[in-house]
């Protein structure tokens, strides 16, 4: 759980920061509004590409926790039914 703790910090610091920097980078270019505002939409798609990217991906990690899960506690369930019954 430790890794997959660090492995969000990192991905969603990496997200951020790529996104501080795009902006950061298009407010010190010098272009016309009209390349700026195409610009600004292209680093949106490409943003919002990467959250959809991220959350499918977070979305797949948890189904697979929850199904592990889920066999775990169906085999503690089934072991303590043994004990019970004798």
């Amino acid at each position: 759980m430790a890794n997959n703790e660090k492995f969000s910090a990192f991905l969603t610091g990496f997200l951020a920061g790529g996104i501080i920097g795009s902006v950061i980078a298009m407010m010190y270019t010098p272009m016309t509004g009209k390349k700026f505002r195409r610009k600004i939409t292209t680093v949106k798609d490409d943003v919002i590409d990467e959250i959809n990217d991220y959350y499918e991906m977070s979305k797949e990690k948890a189904d697979k926790i929850i199904k592990d899960s889920k066999k775990k506690a169906e085999s503690i369930i089934e072991e303590a039914r043994k004990l019970v019954s004798g």
